[in-house]
Parts: C-alpha cells; sequence; structure tokens
C-alpha cells in the first residue's frame, strides 16, 4: 500500500498504460506520431518506476 503514495510509482505506472495503449492503437489504426508518442511514454513510465525502486 506504501507505493501508491509515492508519486514517481504512480506517474510512472500512469505513462507506462498510457503508452501501451498508444503503441497497440498505432499497431491497428497505422499511426506513426501515436508510436512515437507511445515508445516516449513507456520510456518515461519506466525510468520513473526505476526511480522508485533506486530510492535511497
Amino acid at each position: 500500500m506504501k507505493k501508491l503514495f509515492d508519486l514517481r510509482f504512480v506517474i510512472g505506472l500512469f505513462f507506462l498504460v498510457v503508452g501501451v495503449l498508444l503503441i497497440v492503437y498505432s499497431l491497428v489504426k497505422i499511426s506513426n506520431l501515436n508510436f512515437w508518442c507511445g515508445c516516449g511514454f513507456v520510456v518515461f513510465g519506466v525510468l520513473m518506476i526505476i526511480l522508485y525502486f533506486k530510492r535511497p
């Protein structure tokens, strides 16, 4: 339950989910902009989750 109170985890999870949804949508509708934005969101989300687990 403590994970949900740290903003790095919540923000990372949000961007990860939205990024995956954008990538899936871009593969269905063939849109390069959605694909690259989704990739950026996934990278940012993973970075935030990594920072959460490496907290001091």
